[in-house]
C-alpha cells in the first residue's frame, strides 16, 4: 500500500495540474461543452471538489467546503449548459480545491499506517480506508485527464505537460 507521503506527493501533483490547466481561462471557457456529449470544465472541477470532500470525510475529518453548495456537480447531475446560478466561478472552484488540498495534506499528516487498514463499507462492499482512498484518487485522476481536452476546446492548445 502507498504511504501517506506517497499520497501527499500525488495530491501535490494533482493540485499543480489543476492550476496549470485553468490558468488564463475565463468562466465562458470553463462552460464549453464537449460534443457530442460530456461535461464542461466547470462541472469537472466542481465534481473534483465534491470528490475531495468525500476523501476528507473518509479520513475522518470535516470539510472546510460545504457539500450542499455543490449539488450541481454531483455524480449523474445534468451537464452545466450556459448560465447556471448554482455554478461556482472558476477562481472559486480553484480556491476551493486548494483549500481541500491543504486539508487533505494536513489530515494525512495526522494519520498512521494502521488508520488505512480500518475496514469501511462503501456501496454495500467492505474495503479498507486505504483502498477506498486509492480508488478515489484514481477517480480524481481520471477527471484530471479531461481538463487538458477541455482546455483545448477553449482554444488553449499549448503543451502544459
Amino acid at each position: 500500500m502507498l504511504s501517506q507521503k506517497d499520497f501527499v506527493r500525488l495530491l501535490n501533483i494533482e493540485i499543480n495540474l489543476i492550476k496549470m490547466q485553468t490558468e488564463g481561462l475565463e468562466l465562458e471557457d470553463a462552460l464549453i461543452q464537449p460534443q457530442p456529449s460530456g461535461n464542461c470544465m466547470n462541472w469537472v472541477l466542481g465534481h473534483l471538489l465534491e470528490n475531495q470532500i468525500e476523501q476528507l470525510e473518509l479520513l475522518g475529518a470535516e470539510s472546510p467546503v460545504e457539500r450542499s453548495l455543490l449539488t450541481v456537480y454531483q455524480r449523474d447531475s445534468e451537464p452545466l449548459v450556459g448560465e447556471c446560478p448554482e455554478a461556482w466561478q472558476l477562481p472559486e472552484l480553484v480556491a476551493g480545491l486548494e483549500e481541500m488540498h491543504s486539508a487533505l495534506v494536513a489530515r494525512l499528516g495526522q494519520m498512521s499506517a494502521a488508520d488505512f487498514e480500518r475496514e469501511v463499507i462503501y456501496r454495500d462492499k467492505s474495503m479498507t480506508v486505504g483502498w477506498r482512498f486509492l480508488f478515489n484518487l484514481f477517480h480524481y485522476t481520471y477527471h484530471l485527464g479531461q481538463l487538458e481536452q477541455l482546455r483545448q476546446l477553449a482554444g488553449r492548445t499549448e503543451k502544459l505537460i
